[in-house]
């Protein structure tokens, strides 16, 4: 018999709110005594968002779409009748004028306004003054609730040492595979460390979206340097495979490597790394060519690696540091 894995599940921030935005909506609806005051759930289930932003992008497109859809419904239910096929006739007109506002995600609540009106079997002031404060409860509840977002400054600074750890990882195996002959480097610990990343610019990104005021992140910013250095490591592990161990070249480029992994967090070490990298270019050109094409496979791997260090070291200098 097959068993049956359940996938685990905690209760967050968005469940929280949404639990409590339902239950405050339909009181206060009900005490106001609007009518079907349930639906006002609906609305605070749909305008809860992960972010600020969304939040507000989302309430905005309902009010337009719910007042949009009152108007429809009332203009052409009163003109032609309360009857099914005049329903299925407001939805079909309804819905391209939403997608040419731009308002589409409101339609699933719009429609749940277009059944009142269908329901009422007749529009009056009182019906319309309903509806429209089922939409502001309902609305309002949500944006109150969404003003208030976890602060996820020690998410992204764990993002950014377990980032800062793996690069440290990944530069020590470099540096060993420049030592010993047997070790055949691949790009396993670089994929990581690449999904690492992108989750972490995922957490910056809706940390930009939780300030109104604010439309960057320097963690994001920080994060995307890393990426950037990340992908030219993963170009270096086939140059490091392709470099021979047979000259002393190899351990100046380990010992860079090793240096420059040692210093992964700090800005203050790369100028003087790429003074020896540059040292370790110079010498290389004072040395006699290779007499054979696999040492010159290996001299120009070698040529390769240290220009692909460089950009990386590069990289870094541009960012600076990181402002918290």
């Amino acid at each position: 018999m097959k068993t049956i894995k359940l996938n685990p599940y905690r209760i967050g921030y968005r469940t929280l709110k949404t639990a409590f935005g339902m239950a405050i909506a339909v009181i206060i609806a009900k005490y106001l005594g609007v009518v079907n005051f349930s639906s006002a759930a609906i609305l605070v289930v749909l305008c809860i968002k992960n972010t600020k932003m969304k939040s507000v992008q989302a309430a905005w497109a309902r009010l337009i779409s719910c007042l949009l859809g009152l108007i429809f419904a009332s203009a052409i239910f009163e003109l032609l009748g309360y009857y099914p096929l005049v329903l299925g006739l407001v939805v079909l007109l309804f819905i391209p004028t939403t997608v040419v506002l731009g308002t589409q995600e409101g339609v699933v609540t719009a429609c749940v306004i277009i059944l009142h009106c269908f329901n009422s079997k007749g529009v009056s002031a009182g019906f319309i003054l309903n509806e429209t404060l089922l939409i502001i409860v309902g609305l309002s509840i949500a944006l109150v609730l969404n003003l208030y977002m976890p602060n996820r400054a020690k998410e992204l600074d764990l993002f950014r040492t377990k980032i800062e750890q793996e690069f440290q990882v990944i530069m020590s195996e470099f540096s060993e595979a420049l030592k010993y002959v047997d070790i055949e480097l691949d790009h396993k610990l670089i994929d990581q460390a690449l999904l690492t990343i992108e989750k972490a610019k995922s957490v910056a990104f809706m940390d930009v979206e939780n300030h109104f005021v604010r439309n960057q992140n320097s963690y994001y910013h920080y994060f995307d340097m890393r990426s950037k250095q990340a992908r030219l490591l993963h170009r270096m592990v086939d140059l490091i495979n392709d470099v021979s161990r047979s000259e002393q070249l190899h351990l100046q480029l380990s010992e860079l490597i090793h240096e420059m992994g040692q210093n992964i967090s700090s800005n203050d070490h790369t100028a003087i790394r790429l003074h020896d990298l540059y040292a370790i270019q110079l010498e290389m050109r004072e040395h006699p060519l290779p007499d054979n094409y696999e040492a010159l496979h290996s001299r120009a791997s070698a040529f390769q690696l240290l220009r692909e260090l460089e950009a990386y070291l590069i990289i870094k200098s541009k960012f600076g540091s990181l402002r918290k």
